[in-house]
């Protein structure tokens, strides 16, 4: 199976300090010159990865997947940070290869996950396929989702 000759890592200690090393310097550098470092699908995923128990591949690009579980099922990653609630925002574009199930993390301006999203490919791929750019709106991805983790903002 092509899911196990892939190399994909748990999310390790080691990897979870460096992530919040980068996302600490990420915010510094927002802070300062007012521009993003464009890093949020990354941190996204590794966030995701760590709280959901999954394996990130090293090179997502080949496969069209993210992460792994231990089963094997194949998992791509989006995620968006800051303001959600412009009823227009997207996502950002899938990839034609089929996967498993999509998760989508909202994460706040610190990057700390406050929604997860999950929602199957044969529940998606209607919607993708209705776009040209494969980018279906968040409130879109949300109506054939199910929410595995909100926090209420204060």
């Amino acid at each position: 199976m092509l899911v196990f000759m892939l190399k994909a890592e748990k999310i390790s200690f080691h990897i979870c300090k460096i992530t919040r090393q980068v996302i600490h310097t990420a915010i510094a550098y927002e802070n300062i010159t007012g521009r993003k470092l464009g890093i949020t699908g990354e941190i996204g995923e590794v966030l995701v990865c760590k709280e959901l128990g999954l394996k990130l591949l090293s090179n997502p690009i080949a496969a069209g997947f993210d992460a792994v579980n231990d089963n094997g099922k194949k998992f791509q990653i989006k995620t968006r940070r800051g303001k959600t609630d412009s009823p227009g925002a997207r996502i950002g574009s899938f990839s034609k290869h089929k996967f498993d199930e999509a998760i989508l993390a909202i994460l706040d301006n610190n990057y700390n996950i406050v929604e997860l999203y999950k929602a199957t490919y044969r529940k998606l791929e209607p919607i993708l396929k209705r776009h040209k750019k494969r980018n279906p709106t968040l409130h879109q991805f949300k109506r054939v989702a199910s929410v595995i983790k909100f926090r209420r903002k204060k």
